[in-house]
């Protein structure tokens, strides 16, 4: 009897034990579950504080284009260095010349009459669009690898100081400056009163284009040399850590990032789509409205793990990716430009592509005597693209086919830029080209 009881009574305090740790498992649960939606409700409560408190910036100037200009690298803030209307009349022939005893690494900037460049003497120059006659200029601590953007009446470019400047674009009297950590050799991107501009302190800045304060900055994982492409809701940089990174404009946070092989170039956004070129031969196509959602990249990171142990079948496939073109060997270097339901893209062996826009697929290509050394630009159906002989190339936008061909006194290095009828491009001998 007492054995029956014993029996019963460890029974019955073994379902205790059991209807307690059940209790316990909710309890831990639900308390689990309170710290998510509490934590989760923080985070988006500070997002969205931080997106609300921050203020409007005091003006909406844009280095957006009119017709006729090239206010600044790649044309506009999304980079599709693409201007509409016709090339027919331009014949290659020269129009005028400036030299410099220096090389030029940017691209002009032709607002109206003007055109502004900075240059390898360490000066930021304006001139006179139709005689090549210096209107200004100037003078800095360095040489300056960064292209000007002209957004009001504003110029604004970035220098080896570290600093981001701000000129008038009338007199070339300095309106602000901003100091970085280190050097900057982006081009800035003017959009809606913000200047967006990368530096090699792994930074992108979002500057206040009236008065210079900054609204915010990301910190990526490597050096920014890339020039930040923008649209209106993201703008999207390479960091040499070699990661595409798409932030939120309002609040300078992460979007999404992607994983490219070396690039030399920087991001163009057209529709949905941003386009990137690398050094490993691929361009690739990705859909920048695609946000990471948090723990994604790590579940990313296991899924790949578990593929090379075995254990799944497939890679997973990395977010917002849409196409990919690839050529074994090559090397792609610049920024693609867009175009005519197009992306053209240029290679160190000395051949331009030109994809199809929405699958990737080769329409045609071009084979340039040497080294492609610049962006491509598009100006109605023409492309032009310049290469390491010295060549400037005119070449049918739709066929593919060499139109004409000008030979400069050195390598090409700007990416050509075309403004009310007229191409300018620079050498890295030092002269500057107004090409008719």
């Amino acid at each position: 009897m007492d054995e029956v009881a014993t029996g019963e009574t460890a029974a019955a305090r073994r379902i205790g034990f059991l209807a307690g740790a059940g209790r316990r498992r909710v309890i831990l649960w639900a308390v689990a579950v309170a710290i998510v939606i509490v934590t989760g409700g923080w985070i988006g409560y500070a997002n969205l504080v931080s997106a609300r408190s921050l203020p409007p910036p005091s003006s909406d100037i844009s280095s957006a284009p009119v017709a006729g200009d090239w206010p600044m690298v790649q044309r506009e803030p999304a980079h599709s260095a693409f201007a509409a209307g016709g090339a027919a009349e331009l014949a290659g022939n020269v129009k005028w010349r400036f030299e410099i005893d220096a090389p030029i690494f940017s691209s002009p900037a032709a607002v109206g009459d003007r055109l502004y460049v900075s240059t390898g003497d360490k000066r930021i120059l304006a001139l006179d669009a139709v005689s090549g006659d210096l209107l200004w200029e100037h003078t800095v601590l360095g040489p300056v690898n960064s292209s000007p953007a002209v957004a009001g009446d504003l110029v604004y470019v970035g220098l080896r100081d570290g600093r981001v400047l701000a000129l008038n674009r009338e007199t070339g009297e300095k309106r602000w400056d901003f100091q970085t950590a280190d050097l900057v050799y982006s081009s800035p991107a003017v959009y809606q009163g913000v200047v967006y501009i990368g530096s090699w302190d792994s930074r992108l800045y979002a500057l206040d284009a009236i008065t210079g304060e900054e609204r915010w900055n990301y910190l990526t994982g490597g050096h920014i040399t890339s020039d930040p492409a923008v649209n209106q809701e993201v703008t999207a940089v390479i960091s040499q850590d070699w990661y595409l990174n798409l932030i939120d404009l309002a609040t300078g946070k992460h979007r999404l990032d992607f994983k490219l092989a070396s690039a030399s170039g920087s991001p163009t956004i057209h529709g949905r789509l941003v386009f990137v070129a690398d050094e490993r031969g691929v361009v690739r196509a990705i859909d920048w409205q695609e946000r990471e959602a948090r723990f994604e990249k790590a579940s990313r990171r296991l899924k790949t793990q578990l593929f090379a142990f075995g254990l799944t079948d497939s890679l997973p496939s990395s977010k917002g990716f849409v196409w990919g073109f690839r050529r074994p060997g090559e090397r792609f270097v610049g920024t693609p430009a867009v175009a005519n339901e197009t992306v053209y893209a240029g290679s160190a062996s000395g051949n331009l592509y030109a994809l199809e826009e929405f699958t990737g697929e080769l329409v045609w290509s071009f084979a340039g005597e040497s080294r492609i050394t610049t962006s491509p630009s598009v100006l109605g159906q023409t492309v032009f693209v310049g290469d390491e002989s010295g060549r400037l190339y005119s070449i049918d936008a739709i066929t593919g086919e060499l139109r004409w061909e000008f030979v400069a006194d050195d390598s090409i290095s700007s990416t050509p830029v075309v403004a009310n009828n007229t191409l300018y491009v620079a050498s890295q001998g030092g002269t500057l080209y107004a090409i008719e």
